[in-house]
Order: C-alpha cells, then sequence, then structure tokens
C-alpha cells in the first residue's frame, strides 16, 4: 500500500502541473453548471411565485393581468439572461487566470503589457466597450425585457436574448435579428405601460355620422365586455371624432385603451366586428384610397 502511494505521489509531481490545470477547468465547468442552475431555480421561482398570485398556468395568462406583476416576470427573465453570460464569462476569466498561474506566467508583466495593449486598442474597442455599457443601462433602466414586444430601427419584433454585447430580436416572419446594443439609439416597448387600439372608420361622404358613431360604440363596447377581451381592455371604447373628410369620404377614428401588447388583436377583432355589424344595418363602408367597396 505504501509503495502505491508513493508511486501516486510520484505520478503527481511528475504531471502536477496537467493535473492541476485538469482539476481547474473542471472546477469551471462545475461553478458554471452550479451557478447557473442556482440562478434559473432563483427566476423559475420568482416566476411561479407570480404565477400563483395571480392564480394563472401561463405566461400569456399572465400577461393579460396585471400590468406590474407580468413586467416583474420580464424584467426578472431579462436579468437572469444577463446573468448567464456574467456568470459564464467571469469564471472563465478566473479559470485562466489560475491556468496561467499553473504555467508559471508571469501575471504582473503580463498585465502591464495589456495595459500598454489596451491603451493601444482603445480606439479600436471603443465600440465593444459602448456595446456593454448600453446594453447594462437598458437591462438596469427597464428599457426592455426578454420577451418584449420592441422596435428597433425598420426592425419590430420580440426580445428573445439580452446579452452583455448582443440583443436578440425574433420579427413577426421568424427571422433572428441579432442587433448591438451600442447601435440602439431609439427603442419602442409595447409591452410597457398600456396600448391603445385604434380603428378608423371610413363611410360614404353622404353617411348619418352620429347614427355610424352609435353603431361602432355599440359594437366596441360588445366586443371589449365579451369574456374574450375583457381582460385585454383598460378602458371604454372612445370615439375621438371626424379623422378626415374628403368630397366622396369620411372618416372618423375609434379608440380603445387595452393592455400592453393587446391592442394589436383588440384591432384585428374591432375591424371584423364593426365590418359585420356595419353590414346588418346598411352602414356601407369605403376605401379611403380606392373608392366604395373597402373595409374598415
Amino acid at each position: 500500500m505504501a509503495e502505491f502511494w508513493r508511486s501516486i505521489g510520484s505520478f503527481y509531481e511528475t504531471y502536477h502541473v496537467l493535473l492541476n490545470i485538469v482539476l481547474i477547468l473542471l472546477a469551471a465547468v462545475l461553478a458554471n453548471w452550479v451557478l447557473r442552475r442556482l440562478l434559473k431555480r432563483t427566476v423559475r421561482g420568482v416566476v411561479q411565485g407570480v404565477k400563483r398570485a395571480q392564480d394563472v398556468d401561463s405566461t400569456q395568462e399572465l400577461t393579460a393581468g396585471p400590468y406590474l406583476n407580468a413586467r416583474a416576470v420580464q424584467r426578472t427573465r431579462t436579468l437572469g439572461t444577463v446573468g448567464r453570460h456574467v456568470i459564464t464569462w467571469t469564471i472563465v476569466v478566473v479559470a485562466l487566470i489560475l491556468i496561467l498561474g499553473q504555467l508559471q506566467v508571469n501575471l504582473t508583466a503580463i498585465l502591464a503589457s495589456a495595459g500598454v495593449i489596451a491603451a493601444g486598442l482603445a480606439f479600436g474597442a471603443q465600440n465593444i466597450v459602448k456595446d456593454i455599457l448600453n446594453g447594462t443601462f437598458m437591462v438596469f433602466e427597464d428599457q426592455l425585457g426578454v420577451g418584449d414586444l420592441v422596435t428597433v430601427g425598420a426592425i419590430t419584433g420580440t426580445v428573445e436574448d439580452v446579452g452583455i454585447r448582443i440583443t436578440k430580436v425574433r420579427a413577426a416572419d421568424g427571422t433572428l435579428w441579432f442587433i448591438r446594443n451600442g447601435e440602439i439609439l431609439q427603442l419602442g416597448n409595447a409591452s410597457q405601460g398600456w396600448g391603445r387600439a385604434i380603428i378608423d372608420i371610413t363611410v360614404g361622404a353622404d353617411a348619418d355620422l352620429e347614427m355610424v358613431e352609435r353603431a361602432a360604440l355599440e359594437s366596441a363596447a360588445q366586443l371589449v365586455h365579451s369574456a374574450e377581451f375583457a381582460r385585454r381592455v383598460t378602458g371604454e371604447p372612445e370615439m375621438l371624432g371626424l379623422e378626415s373628410v374628403s368630397a366622396e369620404h369620411s372618416t372618423l377614428r375609434l379608440t380603445v385603451r387595452t393592455r400592453p401588447e393587446a391592442q394589436y388583436a383588440v384591432q384585428r377583432a374591432l375591424r371584423a366586428r364593426i365590418k359585420n355589424d356595419f353590414a346588418g344595418l346598411g352602414i356601407r363602408l369605403v376605401d379611403a384610397t380606392s373608392g366604395p367597396g373597402g373595409s374598415v
């Protein structure tokens, strides 16, 4: 037995650098897995806690519920996504420093050289620093979150991932856009606060506008109080009045205040309801661009 342990000791003395590097890599992988699991469990706990409080089973139902609770879920998921990136990069840097130490590399000299190199590359690396700083501010200022419907320039879609340098946005056609955080100068977020469904109703110039208003408000009221849309709407339908008028047609504007992101579904349903109800009442809808025969 003593001979066995001496052989083990001799083997370690011979290959201790390689063995230590392997142990560092294994420890780094294990630490990364454990920390990410803990972070994932924490995020899941927060999300499930909010769902239990609202007595819902899915995030879609939660989105239709109180805004602050839905926002808490999205913000928690976003911070969890950023946290996973931070954990991975921190462990990689620490493991690299430990491995260099095992290889007897002079870290002081490397850091001094790195300072000189960093000064030389500062101009070239400013875009990377800009991306990281802008991404950090966007997350902590709650400008966007995972699951938000956003518009960045000409791109509109759902945020799938918020990284340290890149934000991923999935467009309606399925295209996944990779957007550098430093290039996001203007960002529209349809998932915060509230939304507004806007319906323009165009009828012939000879139509009775008071009758059209009453019919549109009645159709909208029936829709927003239905079981399907009651939780998506936060206000009563409001007729803003005459939006435009010409010799051939008149356009009235109807609006309804909704939950975040619900305005689009409410708009589509309102158009269909108004079109069907107006057909039954004999009110002729007109396409403002192509003449009679158009739709809402």
